[in-house]
């Protein structure tokens, strides 16, 4: 009996079972009314015995689909009670059926014929269903149909001969209808199926991406990080001018490698939705000057005018992510200067309504450039693509900065263009932001004068060796004394042995993680007053920054680590100033 097993185990009865139950209510106020009904015709005795064979059959197919409910998966068990339960019922509507046909009037037997052709289309609601699920529940109206105009109506009129013929037409139509609609039924299964598959299958294609992204990214940054800090510290020493140029050369490639590595990650994290913001209270007017104050020297390298003009409506200050702000215009404003040869760049900064009534910040970015051709228009946003074959050849570049600006615009509620300009290209970048209080610096916002770095004694917990001769090369040769542990194990001890103005502490260690070694800091293992530490990982994707400060950490640099940030970070921390400082002090 492998096909009652096969039908048992079927998990498409629990749809219908579900189905049954929550028809139940329409299905009983259906049989009060025919009851009436039969009731008027074959006396309220008959009515009232079929009533409470169906009610019993009810009961039973009640008791059994319930547990089917919101969307429960059953058992075999379960499911062959629920196939058997529907049995009395479809009983007890063809019996009668079969009393108001026996009753030998025309209308009664109208009647009759009106209850099995509704238990058919009844039946049409199992196409998707096994065999015998549909045979038990069409086999009774359609033998009735066959079986009644034979052999119990009597007459050889053509009146009788059509009546019988046509029932019996009616259920061959009935046969071929519910063999097409089972195949079509079938079919979209398949289909289904099918399509469930593939977004399997493309959900985990998204997956093992996004997992190979982030592997990559970490894998890449440690020999990366090697790479740079060796070019920095060589640029530092006593080099011919060819040498210095060759080091130069070095130091931009693989900035330029590890901006392409910072924009694949970014195109990852926001094809698969996980983009996040961090809106806060800011100015503006401050966050744009310093963009294009930090572009200035590049304008002015190749001769072009940079300017930036703020409208007199423009908020003071606004709720927005100042991160993802400066993200879309670093790339808006580098382009600009990147593909303008003559005359320059203008910027203007404006607050806008829109058509739902949301408060929006308009900035439009301007060149005067060669523009883009009408036909590639809209094809400047997709990823990896540019203007034509050209622009790859002459300006270099992914063509991926105005794909992600515009996927961060529209996550902030806003969109990026390519408005319509008689000269160069025009990009209007648009964003949700609210107005708030105007943001004011606290006087005690003022750092502290940092302390000589010749002064400062700084602890690593850093298992690469690598790593380690990097930060070596940097913090020596200007005077820091740098103690080198190999993992947090270790760092517990030497910060119990001695006294450090910083901790630079690595993440992913042998014997004792970064984190695990934080969390013994915080809880007093090395003292009630431990020094500032500094999270020096690869992890450095958008987010992890906040991550590690929100842990604990005062600070996070990622790799690979420019001298400058280095020697930043640990002169703000060992002065009280460092960014985990900053934040917890506003909490």
């Amino acid at each position: 009996m492998g096909w009652l097993s096969d039908t048992w185990s079927d998990t498409r009865l629990d749809e219908v079972a579900a189905d049954t139950y929550r028809l139940t209510p329409s299905r009983l106020v259906s049989a009060a009314v025919a009851a009436v009904i039969v009731g008027l015709g074959l006396g309220a005795t008959i009515a009232a015995g079929w009533l409470v064979s169906l009610l019993a059959g009810e009961g039973l197919a009640y008791l059994v689909t319930r547990r089917f409910r919101s969307g429960r998966t059953g058992t075999a068990r379960l499911r062959a009670l629920f196939i058997w339960a529907s049995v009395p019922i479809n009983a007890s509507w063809a019996a009668l059926a079969a009393l108001l046909w026996l009753q030998g009037h025309g209308d009664t037997r109208l009647g009759a014929v009106a209850i099995w052709c509704g238990q058919l289309i009844y039946t049409q609601n199992f196409r998707h269903q096994s065999a015998p699920l549909l045979v038990l529940n069409g086999l009774a109206p359609m033998v009735s149909l066959i079986v009644f105009p034979f052999f119990f109506l009597p007459g050889d009129e053509l009146e009788t001969l059509t009546a019988r013929w046509g029932l019996f037409l009616l259920v061959a139509t009935t046969i071929n209808v519910m063999l097409l609609n089972r195949a079509a039924a079938r079919r979209m299964d398949d289909l289904t199926r099918d399509l469930r598959q593939e977004r399997e299958k493309a959900l985990e294609a998204a997956r093992a991406k996004s997992t190979f992204i982030a592997v990559a990214s970490h894998e890449l940054r440690t020999p990366m990080n090697g790479l740079l800090g060796m070019a920095h510290a060589l640029g530092r020493s006593d080099l011919s001018a060819a040498q210095r140029e060759q080091v130069d050369l070095m130091i931009r490639s693989g900035d330029s490698l590890m901006h392409l590595l910072n924009d694949v990650l970014d195109l990852s994290r926001i094809e698969t939705g996980r983009v996040e913001l961090a809106p806060a209270d800011i100015a503006l007017p401050r966050v744009m000057t310093e963009v294009v104050n930090a572009w200035r020297d590049a304008a002015a390298f190749k001769g072009l005018s940079l300017s930036i003009d703020f409208a007199p409506d423009l908020p003071a200050a606004i709720h927005a992510d100042d991160l993802r702000i400066r993200q879309v215009m670093t790339n808006l404003v580098s382009n600009a200067i990147k593909f303008t040869a003559e005359g320059g760049v203008a910027i203007e900064v404006g607050a806008t309504t829109a058509p739902d009534g949301r408060r929006m910040i308009a900035i439009t970015v301007a060149d005067s450039g060669p523009g883009v051709p009408d036909h590639a228009r809209e094809r400047v946003f997709d990823s990896f693509t540019q203007a034509d074959e050209t622009v790859s050849r002459d300006y270099g570049g992914a063509g991926l900065g105005l794909s992600i600006a515009r996927a961060l615009a529209r996550r902030m509620g806003g969109d990026l263009v390519l408005a319509p300009s008689r000269m160069g290209a025009r990009f209007l970048f648009t964003f949700e932001a609210v107005e708030t209080v105007p943001v004011r610096e606290r006087a005690d916002d003022t750092p502290p004068e940092a302390p000589a770095l010749d002064q400062l004694r700084v602890l690593m917990a850093e298992d690469n060796a690598v790593n380690q001769l990097v930060v070596r090369a940097m913090l020596e040769p200007i005077g820091v004394a740098l103690t080198v542990v190999e993992n947090g194990q270790e760092a517990l001890k030497a910060l119990g042995e001695g006294r450090y103005d910083c901790v630079l502490m690595d993440i992913n260690m042998p014997v004792m993680d970064g984190v695990t070694a934080l969390e013994a800091i915080r809880a007093g293992r090395v003292g009630p007053s431990p020094p500032p530490i500094i999270a020096l990982t690869a992890s450095a994707m958008a987010g992890d920054r906040e991550r590690f400060l929100e842990m604990g950490f005062d600070d996070h640099l990622g790799k690979p680590i420019r001298p400058a940030d280095l020697v930043t970070a640990i002169a703000a921390a060992a002065s009280g100033a460092s960014a985990g400082g900053r934040l917890r002090g506003a909490a």
